[in-house]
């Protein structure tokens, strides 16, 4: 049983890592824009299909089939707000409308283009390595180990750089930063970007683990505003710990009880958390 348990625990953090990742981006799209980006979802979806697309039909290595898919979704993120997301600047409810639009677009796209038959890439990197007993997919751990240097590396960009600190003047105060000389239109296009290529890069690397479908991103997306909510919407780090919150609490759980009511440990745990902490585990701005 310790050994099932402990197996679960790392799956856990595993998941929970792809869950921080898109919901990195939802924070850093609320913090700037004031937009919960349900979208996100379907651009993780399309980046998905993307790597899928370059690896397996145009045969391009599994590396740059991410990165080629990274810079399409990219591309659609910036589009979609030149037309889209930046008339709803501040808008939760209009941002919201535009972002569940945008799912219904994307989704009807790729099933047109790629029919409902699921889409495999888990052949990429086959193997695992074994611990203690323990079986651990190469690919997983290397996803895994990916997810962490690309939140940690934003969380120092941050803190580090102008357009970071730019980012939390901002986010602070957006008329004193707009005086300051920031332009807060081009900061608010950048987040939104980044955010859709955060998704992006999370669905080119969830392909290498899973079968693909159109409709992943849905359930993702939740999980990720469940983990964003969960840390405290605003925090970066947060980001990751919530996402690793419901990753093991959701396969630690699964052990107790029925695999049936996964997607209910995590709702229970927020709930839970929220009773005490309102404002979340991690509830600071970025």
């Amino acid at each position: 049983m310790l050994q099932l348990i402990l197996g679960q625990l790392l799956n856990g953090i595993i998941v929970g890592s792809l869950y921080g990742i898109i919901a990195l981006g939802v924070t850093l799209t609320f913090g700037l824009t004031g937009i919960v980006n349900f979208a996100l979802g379907a651009f993780m979806m399309l980046g998905a299909y993307g790597t899928w697309y370059l690896y397996d039909v145009a045969h391009l290595p599994y590396p740059l089939a991410v990165v080629g898919a990274v810079l399409g979704v990219s591309a659609v993120g910036y589009v979609s707000d030149m037309l889209l997301f930046r008339f709803t600047r501040g808008n939760l409810v209009n941002g919201l409308l535009v972002s569940i639009g945008l799912i219904s677009v994307f989704e009807a796209l790729v099933l047109s283009a790629f029919t409902t038959t699921p889409k495999d890439l888990t052949y990429v990197l086959p193997g695992a390595f074994q611990v203690a007993g323990m079986f651990l997919p190469k690919i997983k751990l290397v996803v895994c180990a990916v997810f962490l240097v690309i939140i940690f590396g934003t969380y120092l960009a941050l803190t580090r750089t102008w357009l970071g600190r730019a980012a939390f003047a901002y986010a602070q105060n957006p008329e004193a930063a707009t005086l300051m000389g920031i332009r807060t239109e081009r900061l608010q296009t950048i987040v939104v970007v980044y955010s859709t290529a955060l998704a992006g890069l999370g669905g080119g690397l969830y392909a290498s683990m899973y079968s693909i479908e159109p409709t992943i991103g849905t359930a993702y997306i939740l999980k990720a505003v469940e983990a964003a909510i969960l840390a405290g919407v605003g925090s970066v780090i947060g980001a990751l710990g919530g996402g690793i919150i419901l990753g093991v609490s959701e396969n630690i759980g699964s052990v107790f009880f029925p695999s049936a009511f996964r997607d209910a440990y995590g709702l229970v745990f927020l709930i839970g958390i929220l009773l005490v902490r309102p404002s979340g585990l991690f509830g600071d701005r970025l």
